[in-house]
């Protein structure tokens, strides 16, 4: 049951990285461990201390529920903002324009 869950969650940080494209170096050094390290984490096979959990939390800008429980809060912007961070500022004014265009469509 540990073991299903060590993948589970090292499955959900994995994919959170990837989706950030932050090489797996890049994050073992924002959390302080090594690379290898962390890629025992991510297959399953290590599990971590909640204070490298922490770390990892905050290094992905994720919450712990998503990590452990794969459960995202609905009310939790963060990933539109973490996408909005990474775009070119030139561009916001369209993602701005495309977004009030979708909130007006769906509530009619």
């Amino acid at each position: 049951m540990k073991k299903d869950l060590d993948i589970q969650i090292g499955h959900r940080i994995r994919m959170k990285r990837e989706e950030q494209k932050i090489s797996r170096e890049k994050l073992a050094e924002c959390v302080d461990i090594s690379p290898q390290f962390l890629a025992q984490i991510e297959l399953g096979r290590r599990g971590m201390s909640s204070a490298t959990l922490y770390k990892i939390c905050n290094a992905l800008s994720a919450s712990a529920d998503y990590i452990v429980l794969g459960k995202e809060d609905e009310n939790d912007l963060s990933s539109f903002n973490k996408m909005l961070s990474n775009l070119d500022p030139k561009y916001l004014i369209y993602a701005e324009d495309l977004l009030k265009t979708f909130i007006l469509a769906v509530s009619k």
